[in-house]
């Protein structure tokens, strides 16, 4: 078994499968935190979680860096350097902001950063170095790119995007034009790209089960660690 998360307004949108291509519609369901997401999928060889798991005490990650690097100028802002660690301390936005600067130098992606906080110290929270053998962060963007070749267009500001990713999957998701009827609660719960972002976190799952040189990593080399023993890097 196989899972890609993806983070979503009321919770975690959670794919799962036995193996990719699936066979048969994935199983969809939105899960209120991140600890239920753990459970629902402990029978998963490989869960790939799109949320950073090792944060830097200061400055950025190099796997962030890289990933900006990757999808290049027109997907690089999809990309945002996850915050350091101190900053999960914060009591609200401007606490939140004046550690970014004092431990990063900068308030570069205080709003998407700040915005994904609660769901940030849900995964510190629940991982650890032994967790992370299984349980890896992925980045959708860079799934999507090595999956179609080339950047696509965004999924948050036009059809365009949504559409795209729809027929990069099409041929390789069984039940794909009916998820909503056979989900219809985790249809319900969260967004369409939601769950787009859910399934090819499925892909990337199985390169990373298969131990093929189809599952690729930033940095590519041994990646550094944080202060809990964290891997800080991004698989894809």
């Amino acid at each position: 078994m196989i899972a890609g998360v993806d983070g979503c307004k009321r919770g975690w949108m959670v794919a799962q499968s036995k193996g990719w291509p699936p066979q048969e519609a994935p199983a969809l369901a939105v899960l209120p935190g991140f600890r239920a997401v753990l459970h629902a999928t402990q029978a998963c060889d490989i869960v790939v979680v799109d949320m950073p798991i090792g944060l830097p005490d200061t400055g950025c990650r190099a796997c962030d860096q890289e990933a900006k690097r990757y999808l290049g100028s027109r997907g690089q802002n999809r990309v945002f350097y996850a915050p350091p660690r101190p900053t999960l301390r914060a009591a609200g936005r401007d606490d939140f902001a004046a550690r970014l600067q004092a431990a990063q130098g900068n308030r570069q992606g205080i709003s998407q950063a700040f915005g994904l906080l609660a769901k940030l110290r849900e995964v510190d929270a629940a991982m650890m170095p032994d967790v992370q053998g299984r349980v890896r962060e992925f980045h959708p963007e860079l799934a999507w790119r090595h999956l179609a070749g080339h950047t696509l267009a965004s999924k948050k500001h036009s059809a365009a995007g949504p559409l795209e990713r729809l027929r990069l999957l099409r041929h390789l998701v069984p039940g794909l034009d009916d998820l909503d009827t056979a989900y219809p609660e985790a249809a319900g719960a969260a967004a369409l790209d939601d769950v787009l972002d859910a399934l090819v976190g499925l892909w990337v799952a199985a390169t990373i089960a298969a131990g093929g040189k189809d599952a690729r990593r930033l940095p590519a080399e041994p990646p550094p660690v944080d202060a809990r023993g964290l891997r800080m890097e991004i698989w894809f």
